[in-house]
């Protein structure tokens, strides 16, 4: 199976990393795929859904998830992979961005 990933929005602080997409062999997409950096490193967590069960207690439903091995680590592979690839770029763009004021961060001024 062919699978592409990309990363739809970075997130600074706390445990999710990254919010992401993944497209299936070119026939499916799957969103709201969730980075997160857990007490052994990072790992992929599929979108979910919420719900109040009759005790009124929140409870999650997964909404989309692999069902062999394989299939988890390949979209796991594909999805930290994108992931690696836009924190180098967003730190390109930041010396860049530095580079370009003169070395002077915001939070240098």
């Amino acid at each position: 199976m062919k699978i592409k990933a990309r990363i739809d929005k970075m997130i600074s602080g706390g445990k999710v990393r990254a919010i992401a997409s993944a497209s299936l062999d070119g026939q499916f997409v799957v969103k709201g795929l969730r980075v997160i950096d857990g007490n052994k490193g990072l790992f992929v967590a599929g979108p979910q859904s919420s719900y109040k069960d009759n005790e009124g207690q929140r409870k999650y439903q997964d909404l989309f998830f692999p069902i062999s091995n394989s299939g988890k680590a390949d979209l796991e592979k594909a999805v930290l992979d994108a992931y690696q690839q836009q924190l180098a770029q967003n730190q390109d763009q930041s010396a860049e961005w530095a580079s370009d004021v003169g070395g002077v961060l915001p939070f240098d001024m």
